[in-house]
C-alpha cells in the first residue's frame, strides 16, 4: 500500500499547508470516514461497556472479600431517571466525570493510531505555542454570551438573584470541592470537544465538507442530551446550535482548545458563578437564584439556559453581531 501524502492544520509549528516529515510518510486511514465514525462511536460504547463489566465484577470480589466497603447506594432504584441517578451519586459525581474523560481521551488516542494511522496531535489538541491564549480566549467568549444570556433572562423575569450561597455542599469542604469540580469539567471540555469536534467533525469533513460535517456532528452532539433531565425541543436546538458554534472556533482556530476553554467556561460559569443547571445537571453556584415562572420557556426551566429562549435570543444577537463585523465598510 502506497503512503497517503495528507496535510492537517494541527499547529505542529511547520508552515501553512506544510507536512510534518511524520505525516507524509503516514499510511491512509484503514477505513473511509463514514465508516470510521460509525466504528468510532460503536467501539467507544462496546468498549467501554466492557471495561464497566470488569470492573464491576472486580469490585464485587473486593467487597465479598472484605476489602473494600460497599457504597451506600442502589442505583436500581433510581431505574432509568437520570436526576434521581445524579442525586444518589452525590460526591462520587465529579470523580465518575474525570474517570470517563481518561476514558475517553485514552480511547480516541488509541482510535486515531490504529485505525486512522495518524498522530494524535493531527486532531489539533497539542500542546503547542498559543494554546493557553486559545484555551483563555475560550472561557471569555463563553462569559461573554453567558452575561447576555443571563441578563436577558433576568430583564424578561424569568429569573431573580435574591442573594449568595456557599458553592459547595454543606457536607464537603468547599476548596477540594471546588477544584475537583474544575478538573471535571475541564474532563467533560477536553473529551467532548476530541470527539465531536475533534475526531467526528474532522472526519466528516474529509467526505462532506464544513457545512454538512458541522450539521451532522452537532446534530449527534445534541442528541446525546436528550435523555439529561428536563431535555426540550428547544433545548436540542440550542444544543445542536451550540455544537455549531464550537466547530466555527474550530475552524477558526485549528486547535481545539479554543472550543475545549469555551466549553469549560460555560459549564464552570453557568453553574458555579450563575447557579443555573448545566443541560439538566444542578450545581451549586454562588449565586442564589429563582425561577419566577416555573418551567419558563425563556429561563429553559429545569434544563437551564440551554433550553430556552433566552439563549436562542443570544445566540441571535452573537450571529447578527459576527454578520456585521463582516460586512461593516473598512475605514479608507
Amino acid at each position: 500500500m502506497n503512503p497517503e501524502t495528507w496535510t492537517t492544520d494541527d499547529n505542529t509549528g511547520n508552515a501553512p499547508g506544510e507536512a510534518s516529515q511524520e505525516t507524509r510518510s503516514a499510511p491512509p486511514p484503514r477505513f473511509g470516514p463514514v465508516t470510521s465514525i460509525i466504528l468510532y462511536l460503536v467501539g467507544y460504547l462496546v468498549v467501554g461497556l466492557v471495561i464497566t463489566v470488569f470492573a464491576s465484577i472486580l469490585f464485587a470480589i473486593l467487597i465479598e472479600a472484605g476489602l473494600v466497603e460497599a457504597p451506600s447506594i442502589d442505583l436500581a432504584d433510581a431505574g432509568m431517571d437520570t436526576a434521581k441517578i445524579l442525586e444518589l451519586l452525590g460526591p462520587l459525581f465529579f470523580p465518575l466525570m474525570i474517570i470517563v474523560g481518561i476514558y475517553s481521551i485514552a480511547y480516541t488516542w488509541g482510535f486515531v493510531r490504529l485505525f486512522d494511522r495518524r498522530p494524535f496531535s493531527s486532531l489539533g489538541i497539542g500542546f503547542v505555542p498559543g494554546w493557553r491564549l486559545d484555551f483563555g480566549r475560550g472561557i471569555g467568549f463563553a462569559a461573554l454570551l453567558l452575561a447576555v444570556v443571563f441578563l436577558i433572562s433576568l430583564a424578561s423575569g424569568g429569573i431573580a438573584v435574591v442573594g449568595f450561597q456557599r458553592p459547595a455542599p454543606p457536607d464537603q469542604a468547599l476548596v477540594p470541592y471546588l477544584l475537583l469540580a474544575i478538573a471535571a469539567l475541564i474532563a467533560v471540555g477536553v473529551y467532548e470537544e476530541l470527539m465531536f469536534r475533534g475526531y467526528i467533525l474532522q472526519r466528516l469533513n474529509e467526505k462532506t465538507g464544513p457545512l454538512l460535517a458541522v450539521i451532522v456532528s452537532s446534530l449527534i452532539f445534541a442528541l446525546l442530551h436528550v435523555t439529561n433531565p428536563g431535555a426540550n425541543f428547544i433545548g436540542l436546538v440550542n444544543t445542536w446550535l451550540i455544537g455549531a458554534l464550537l466547530c466555527s472556533l474550530y475552524f477558526r482556530s485549528r486547535s481545539l482548545w479554543l472550543p475545549i476553554g469555551f466549553h469549560f467556561g460555560w459549564n464552570f460559569l453557568l453553574g458555579f458563578a450563575y447557579s443555573l443547571p448545566v443541560s439538566g445537571l444542578p450545581f451549586h453556584g454562588i449565586l442564589e437564584v429563582v425561577e419566577l415562572e416555573p418551567e419558563s420557556r425563556l429561563a429553559g426551566g429545569i434544563y437551564g439556559p440551554e433550553g430556552g429562549f433566552a439563549l436562542l435570543i443570544g445566540l441571535a444577537l452573537l450571529a447578527a453581531w459576527l454578520v456585521w463585523k463582516r460586512t461593516k465598510p473598512r475605514r479608507q
